[in-house]
């Protein structure tokens, strides 16, 4: 049996939900035949561009001081990037990018939550539905417990809305609401299986131990190829040393209700990552398979006497054709910037790499946010 075979048989006997007819893949003959090496201020191939974006914004519609953006999650649409920051509760960023002289603008904040009732807290993932002419906008909070433990009910949201303009950022639709249900059924299957819970340091928690439970953290998602399900990626918790994936139905719903329970876990499965979790995926229909980003993280501090856990994420880029039995592929190794997020650039062969450096209790660099953009098509794989 293959690697992936053998936790197949596992998940069964333990009852995990099964795929069902999800789509999950395309047929695709292409794969990369070397790995890179992408590093912040080093121009060369693969990398055509990058900047470093660190602007600033309110946190919410009634915050004074404002924040960097601290880029969560990327997507494209009409010339632009739009950016989600985990740090920016009622916003959405828009970033001109002009692919033939590979500029890179500055992010412009779009309120896109008025009501403070339904602010954000850790939006960490973002995907778009396009259905005809018209664009859909997904953006999920991480379901995780706050630093200090809280499960607070503005970690467990989604927002959908309708996107009508780019250039000048313009929703219609948007609306707020609850995917506690979503969580509720991973529980579940954490059970089932076992996983540990989730700890990691918290400086700024005053306590004896700041190591704090945190439940978990899902930081991807991207919509199947059919547009039917959408697949989700969790950076923590790892089970035996890989990534957890699970697919929601019911999404198609949500365009006319907000009722969560109509969102349904499907599935639920591995992925060999190389003891990463997932910080980003998306399905890239240029190379029809899934870019994902990938990382380690800190975790509890095993030493009291010891700093805060170092920031040696080891972030990667792997492609996925989307199919259990094969493998993910490693397509770049990014030392020194933590990655976050991935997307194609439209019908390009450039994806753009999103990466969040800041945070003041960690002791980072002083920049905050990098646009990385990069030339990949795929490649045929090299005859033996």
């Amino acid at each position: 049996m293959s690697y992936f075979n053998n936790k197949s048989l596992f998940f069964l006997l333990m009852l995990v939900t099964c795929l069902g007819n999800t789509v999950l893949h395309a047929q695709n003959d292409q794969l990369p035949s070397r790995i890179y090496e992408i590093r912040f201020g080093i121009i060369e191939p693969p990398v055509v561009a990058q900047k470093d974006i660190t602007t600033r914004a309110e946190t919410s519609n009634q915050q004074q001081g404002k924040v960097a953006l601290e880029c969560s999650s990327l997507a494209w649409d009409n010339g632009s990037l739009l950016i989600t920051s985990d740090r920016h509760r009622h916003l959405i960023f828009s970033c001109p990018v002009d692919l033939e002289k590979m500029e890179i603008g500055t992010p412009e904040p779009w309120i896109i939550v008025h009501n403070e009732q339904y602010l954000l807290n850790d939006l960490e993932s973002m995907a778009l539905l396009i259905k005809g002419k018209n664009t859909y906008l997904y953006a999920m909070c991480s379901l995780s417990n706050a630093p200090d433990a809280q499960p607070l009910p503005q970690r467990r949201q989604m927002l959908m809305c309708s996107l009508k303009s780019t250039s000048a950022l313009q929703f219609d639709n948007s609306r707020v609401f609850s995917v506690e249900t979503i969580r509720m059924q991973l529980e579940k299957c954490f059970e089932k299986i076992k996983v540990k819970p989730y700890y990691a340091f918290d400086a700024a928690y005053i306590g004896e131990d700041k190591n704090t439970y945190r439940w978990g953290n899902v930081e991807g998602i991207t919509f199947t190829p059919d547009n039917k399900y959408i697949l989700c990626g969790m950076r923590n918790p790892i089970y035996a040393g890989d990534a957890i994936l699970f697919v929601v139905d019911g999404i198609d719903n949500i365009l006319s209700s907000t009722h969560p329970e109509t969102l349904k876990l499907i599935d639920f499965f591995l992925l060999n990552l190389g003891n990463r979790g997932i910080s980003d995926l998306t399905w890239d229909p240029l190379t029809n398979g899934y870019l994902i980003t990938a990382a380690k993280s800190n975790g509890p501090q095993l030493d009291p006497d010891s700093p805060y856990p170092p920031n040696n994420l080891d972030s990667a880029l792997f492609w996925w054709s989307g199919h259990k039995q094969d493998e993910p592929v490693w397509i770049a190794g990014i030392p020194d910037m933590t990655i976050e997020a991935v997307c194609r650039l439209g019908n390009s062969p450039y994806i753009a790499l999103g990466s969040d450096e800041g945070d003041i209790s960690e002791g980072r660099a002083a920049r905050q946010s990098i646009i990385t953009i990069i030339y990949f098509n795929g490649i045929h794989k090299q005859s033996e």
